[in-house]
């Protein structure tokens, strides 16, 4: 029998503050590039993200061939990122 999964403050927590920090250093390293394009553009690195998460996935299922470049875990982290960016435009579109 599978183990329960919790959720806890602290995991979300430890989540979240790595996911701000690696945003944080690429908005250094990237400027606003992530933000030239709109929600269209969000949209497009939303979608090419959750397309690699579900070819990661299905993949890691039918074998245990480790990926060339980021891993599920690494997608997931870039799929919360691109909806905090998406969050802060909308916020912009707003105001």
């Amino acid at each position: 029998m599978a183990t329960e999964i919790i959720m806890t403050e602290e995991k979300v927590r430890e989540i979240t503050a790595n996911i701000i920090d690696v945003l944080l250093k690429k908005n250094a390293d990237y400027g606003s590039a992530s933000f030239d394009l709109g929600l269209n553009g969000n949209m497009v690195h939303l979608w090419d993200k959750v397309r690699r998460f579900r070819t990661l996935v299905e993949k890691n299922q039918c074998s245990d061939a480790a990926p060339n470049f980021e891993s599920i875990e690494d997608t997931l982290r870039d799929i919360i990122g691109y909806s905090i960016i998406g969050l802060i435009i909308l916020q912009h579109e707003k105001k």
